[in-house]
């Protein structure tokens, strides 16, 4: 009780002195998928990758009535060099996801704005588990979950929404720290599941016919969001590589067009550092998104091999976590308790 207070009292005080940076230049937002209320994960872990259709629809009215303008991801690297042009904000979904074409698209489309979708070729394909989905499948049975990885046996209560939870963080902890090993991995635990880790991706992302409808609406750009996924600082620079410029001629060729945009797997300063933004930097993308916290200044302008973004989670009030990113406090906040 004693330390939350302390913290509160802490957030309080960086909010009085944070200047308002979107009243100069404004933010990319982060999002993956809309899905409706009753359909949300239970899981938190999960559920933060979800907002509503109701929640779209509130952010971008609370854009329109601040005047802060809607642009695209190609607009992002003029407006850094001309912060005079006014607010804007830039959003963006990461993955793939089927929803963003059935349910985001027709609410962008209300609004007459634009938004990005950054790409995972293996889940369009579906080569690639979407795992923390396929976690929570395998977990959902409330059973002890239990699989051996290397000679050493991993075992997990899952009775409750709290313990299944626990257990994903967990075992995503072991996925992320792997390369491209971690396929093995995900068939060990599938093992013990008796589920397909790849089962969940094609219930849940597009197709290639899907990501070909929604990249030919004028409002749709398409970025590229690797092959399959992986945390880039685990791979080699020639698996990075491959990862990266794989991923970015298919597209290519499956769009007919240039693929311009690149946004890192996971994004944080554990998943993308310096060897990171060189090695990507050299594909020669207009902008490369991480998902480091923080709101876009001029000085970005020099630096779009590493763009931050502002999350929007499911777990907490839209229009809250917009006010905060609107102060610049959620970007301290998660640097000051390192969630940037």
């Amino acid at each position: 009780m004693i330390q939350r207070h302390l913290r509160d009292a802490a957030l309080r005080a960086a909010a009085a002195c944070v200047r308002p940076v979107l009243g100069g230049l404004g933010g990319i937002l982060t999002l993956h998928r809309i899905v409706p209320g009753e359909r949300r994960s239970p899981l938190p872990s999960n559920r933060a990758l979800e907002i509503t259709p109701e929640d779209l629809r509130a952010i971008l009215q609370w854009l329109a009535r601040r005047g802060v303008a809607v642009i695209r991801l190609d607009e992002v690297s003029a407006r850094l060099r001309e912060p005079r042009a006014g607010r804007f904000v830039c959003f963006t979904f990461d993955d793939g996801y089927r929803d963003n074409l059935t349910l985001a698209l027709p609410i962008f489309r209300e609004f007459g704005v634009p938004f990005a979708v950054n790409i995972t070729n293996g889940f369009i394909a579906g080569t690639a588990s979407v795992w923390w989905y396929f976690l929570e499948e395998a977990l959902s049975t409330g059973r002890p979950f239990e699989f051996s990885w290397n000679g050493v046996s991993h075992s997990y209560s899952a009775a409750t929404v709290a313990e299944r939870n626990r257990a994903l963080d967990a075992i995503a902890g072991l996925i992320r720290g792997l390369g491209l090993p971690r396929d093995a991995l995900l068939r060990a635990i599938a093992e013990g599941a008796g589920i397909d880790p790849c089962a969940a991706t094609p219930r849940l992302c597009l197709t290639w016919a899907e990501l070909r409808q929604l990249a030919a609406d004028p409002l749709v750009t398409i970025g590229a969001h690797t092959a399959g996924h992986h945390s880039l600082n685990r791979l080699s620079e020639a698996e990075i590589v491959a990862e990266v410029e794989t991923a970015r001629r298919e597209l290519a060729t499956q769009l007919g067009r240039e693929v311009r945009h690149f946004a890192y797997p996971f994004g944080g300063p554990n998943a993308v550092d310096e060897r990171e933004f060189a090695i990507v930097r050299r594909g020669g993308f207009a902008t490369m998104l991480t998902t480091r916290a923080g709101n876009l200044t001029p000085a970005h302008a020099a630096q779009t091999d590493r763009l931050p973004r502002l999350n929007i989670s499911g777990n907490y009030p839209v229009l809250k976590s917009l006010r905060m990113a609107e102060s610049g406090l959620a970007a301290w906040r998660e640097k000051r308790y390192g969630r940037g």
